[in-house]
């Protein structure tokens, strides 16, 4: 699904990161406050790993919720190997 929206320029313009990589950010940023998704999804959503996805929950001010269902997700991927 494609969604559509008009940013003004002035926004756009004191923006450090291209606007979609923004929006994306932005959404799995709020997402993973809100419990909706885990530490690793909300990085898959920005394409970046685990690790640089804490700098940028940190950048704003988001804690990691680090909770049993992180954990098993981590050892499941440990195993994995990937």
């Amino acid at each position: 699904m494609a969604t559509k929206i008009e940013i003004p320029n002035r926004v756009v313009d004191v923006l450090e990161k291209p606007l979609e990589k923004t929006v994306v950010e932005l959404i799995a940023i709020g997402l993973y406050r809100d419990g909706k998704i885990t530490l690793r999804q909300a990085a898959d959503l920005v394409s970046v790993d685990a690790e640089e996805m804490q700098k940028v929950l940190g950048k704003h001010d988001t804690y990691i919720n680090y909770g049993l269902e992180e954990l098993d997700e981590d050892i499941a991927y440990a195993k994995s190997g990937e």
